[in-house]
């Protein structure tokens, strides 16, 4: 097998697990916290400027399924 087709392979295997991941990811519970920024002088909050996260609800079962049950990996 010459270097070629050894990059090939490498790079067919991260679009793999890229899309492994990806598809453990959406199929994770969550839940979307949108906060906002605050105005320095007043404290209120600047409603014009919303930050919007995702927060996974159960961590630990979706680093068990993407590292395959294996700590540390």
């Amino acid at each position: 097998m010459n270097t070629m087709d050894n990059a090939k392979v490498i790079k067919a295997i991260e679009k793999f697990a890229f899309h492994n991941y990806l598809k453990k990811l959406a199929d994770a519970a969550m839940h979307k916290v949108t906060l906002f920024t605050i105005f320095s002088q007043t404290g209120a909050p600047n409603l014009s400027d919303p930050v919007h996260y995702l927060i996974i609800d159960d961590l630990n079962t979706l680093a068990k399924e993407i590292n395959s049950g294996q700590w540390q990996n």
